[in-house]
């Protein structure tokens, strides 16, 4: 029914013809004639792109001073640690000689050698 003259004519499908599922485009080749400009950065994008990049930079060279300053902490922390363990072996030493100093087979070898005589009563160990 066509009211107020709306009426369309569709298309008539011929009996063998099968309509395709997926339309098909037309790839548009660009016209030569017509030249492209490139839109220009403003300023605001010049600058933000030089502040990002400094910040990078500065960030890697914070990171390499990094590095090498724990390196260097850890080269001196070796060092002193081999000091240290100087220092201990020099200390035992010294205690082991003490020791043997102190011993009583070398008090009574020392004490007959001037002629003197152990009093075990009068002796007394004194130890800083």
């Amino acid at each position: 029914m066509a009211q107020n003259g709306l009426a369309r004519e569709l298309p008539q499908q011929t009996p063998g013809a099968t309509t395709p599922v997926h339309k098909t485009t037309t790839v548009a080749t660009p016209n030569p004639s017509i030249k492209t400009q490139r839109v220009s950065f403003s300023m605001f994008e010049k600058v933000l792109c030089v502040g990002l990049s400094l910040v990078v930079f500065s960030l890697a060279i914070m990171l390499v001073s990094t590095n090498i300053t724990a390196t260097n902490a850890e080269s001196e922390l070796q060092t002193v640690q081999e000091k240290v363990s100087k220092v201990q072996a020099k200390n035992t030493s010294a205690a082991q000689e003490i020791s043997e100093l102190s011993s009583r087979s070398r008090l009574n070898k020392i004490a007959k050698q001037y002629g003197l005589s152990l009093n075990n009563g009068s002796i007394r160990n004194v130890y800083k």
